[in-house]
């Protein structure tokens, strides 16, 4: 078995929504020792609880369970891109070394000041998260660029067309987590609406 199941994600998931145990067990239609033994990891749930807590925090129950797996400890060292599938039109692979964990990427990338990163082939249905370490880059998503120094980042839709132009020689770590972790989805929705609000 590769995963192990930590229910303590619960606690931080229902303190968010400002709930306590007695609340998430009334809701669920659970006892109180029910919902604590599941919480405090005294106990692996049934479905129909997981189903019952999962409602009451607004996940489904296969999010709850893919919230609470723990894959034990997972250590990879980044390689160069070489192996790694990339389209014909792709460039700047040179200038990446990528750690591959189950269906997530990290990436980092060291690149001088006219260098572009365009390696689509590395994309799968994912969001992608960007971190400037140092330097200046350019970062072109479909048509509309955003320029990022030391200490930015940012979020966006890792399928839809993008590339990295380095501005100044820098260096920067591109994160890539699939999307069907919902939590996810829900901080993209979260940037939208308070964009459309200011």
């Amino acid at each position: 078995m590769n995963s192990v199941y930590d229910f303590r994600v619960m606690r931080v998931l229902r303190r968010q929504l400002g709930l306590t145990l007695h609340e998430v067990a009334r809701r669920a239609g659970l006892t109180y020792p029910t919902v604590e033994a599941v919480e405090t990891n005294k106990t692996q749930p049934s479905l129909k609880t997981l189903d019952a807590v999962a409602g009451v925090l607004g996940l489904s129950a296969s999010d709850l369970v893919r919230l609470a797996e723990r894959r034990l400890v997972q250590r990879r060292k980044a390689e160069p891109t070489h192996d790694v599938r990339t389209r014909h039109k792709d460039m700047g692979s040179e200038n990446c070394r990528i750690a591959e964990f189950d269906k997530g990427k990290v990436i980092r990338v060291t690149a001088m000041a006219g260098q572009t990163v365009h390696v689509m082939g590395l994309h799968e249905n994912v969001h992608e998260f960007c971190y400037v370490l140092s330097g200046v880059v350019d970062l072109r998503v479909e048509d509309k660029t955003y320029r990022l120094g030391p200490d930015e980042t940012i979020l966006f839709d890792g399928l839809l067309d993008h590339s990295y132009s380095q501005c100044e020689a820098g260096e920067y770590v591109t994160v890539h987590i699939p999307k069907d972790i919902r939590v996810i989805e829900r901080l993209l929705d979260s940037q939208v609406e308070s964009a459309k609000t200011e």
